[in-house]
């Protein structure tokens, strides 16, 4: 893995640290920058190439000076004797060559199989990748293999083609969005017209109270631009539960904004569905977290405005 992540990032690659269990490891190494999906799959490619490939793995004990003349890698920050323990892995050609105290199989074919299953920052500068190895590694990926079967009969296909049934699906769920929306924009226009001949007369102040449900921000604003060109001159207000949660929407026409201002009329209410909000003289709107509420906060504007023709 050390000569992989070196042949792949470079040779500022040098371990910081490492966990070797018999059937996982963790590696710690010098690299500033997160791993792409690609540098992973070339550096577990060649793992595993090297592991197929079947190279004995040879070890003895050398003087340090014989060993660093031999081109062996050492280890930054380590302190070694005279004497070290060096392992070389090659057959003909060298492969790597280190001070190392462990490695414990004869071959690299003995290690079965290597899969990465993490990549991460420890520190600055420091990364870590975590594997599998061996029977682990075969486990692993029968587990993932579970996974995408059960995933792909939920989604009534093979495996082999779960990519082209989500980009279907999703294609399906766009239209189905856009269609929403116009239904929903329907839905609304339709509300507006039946309310635009019944408007509430609030000290001389013409005023449009509206309770809907899942309708959005984006919709409401549009009604109100509905209003402003139908009414001329008059206030809006609106209150909405969409996804769960409250919003208020205060349009005031410009002729009104002296003596009704949207911002002051939204911060009266939208305690209320306790919340808070803001905005323009001219148009405000708040969120919150009671949908119970947004009949009272209604309720509420209509009180406020009443107050403010006073």
């Amino acid at each position: 893995l050390h000569a992989a992540l070196r042949n792949h990032l470079g040779i500022h690659v040098q371990q910081r640290g490492s966990l070797v269990a018999p059937e996982r490891l963790r590696f710690d190494f010098a690299h500033d920058a997160r791993m792409t999906s690609d540098q992973l799959k070339a550096v577990e490619t060649e793992v595993n190439q090297v592991i197929l490939a079947n190279y004995p793995v040879k070890s003895a004990v050398k003087s340090l000076q014989q060993a660093k003349s031999e081109g062996a890698m050492a280890l930054f920050g380590e302190k070694y004797g005279e004497t070290v323990r060096t392992v070389i892995i090659e057959n003909g050609t060298r492969y790597s060559y280190e001070l190392c105290g462990g490695v414990h199989v004869a071959s690299t074919a003995d290690i079965g199989m290597f899969i990465i299953v993490s990549e991460g920052s420890v520190s600055a500068g420091v990364r870590r990748v975590e594997a599998l190895t061996g029977g682990a590694a075969i486990a692993y990926i029968q587990d993932k293999l579970d996974t995408l079967a059960h995933v792909a009969g939920q989604l009534q296909t093979t495996p082999d083609n779960i990519v082209q049934r989500i980009s279907v699906l999703q294609d399906e769920i766009s239209q189905n969005r856009k269609l929403i929306e116009k239904l929903r924009r329907e839905i609304a226009r339709q509300t507006f017209n039946t309310q635009i001949d019944a408007l509430e007369n609030l000290g001389g102040v013409s005023v449009m109270l509206l309770q809907l449900e899942d309708t959005p921000a984006e919709t409401i604003r549009e009604m109100s631009d509905w209003f402003k060109g139908k009414a001329k001159s008059g206030i809006f207000v609106a209150g909405s539960s969409f996804e769960d949660k409250p919003l208020l929407m205060v349009t005031v026409t410009d002729d009104l904004t002296k003596t009704y201002q949207a911002g002051n009329i939204i911060k009266q209410i939208a305690p209320v569905i306790g919340g808070g909000g803001g905005g323009r003289p001219n148009m405000a709107q708040a969120g919150g977290k009671d949908v119970s509420k947004i009949g009272e906060a209604l309720q509420k504007a209509r009180e406020v405005i009443r107050q403010m023709a006073k």
